[in-house]
């Protein structure tokens, strides 16, 4: 006679599938929203930083045409 160590994991699979609830999917799209929300304003703050440089070295070279 056999005997079989239940306990250990094997790569049968049962059939059975993971379905997630409607909770975790609705958790999971507002997650994602706020990681695009996240990335379009790092875009928007590099590109803020980027013009106030700009203006800042523009506004410098004026300042010291004008004295």
């Amino acid at each position: 006679m056999t005997t079989y160590d239940l306990t250990k994991k094997t790569n049968a699979s049962t059939g059975s599938t993971v379905v997630p609830s409607q909770e975790e999917i609705r958790i999971q799209n507002l997650e994602n929203k706020v990681n695009s929300q996240s990335e379009k304003l790092d875009k928007i703050v590099e590109l803020l930083d980027g013009i106030s440089k700009e203006k800042s070295t523009t506004w410098s070279n004026s300042r010291i045409q004008i004295w």
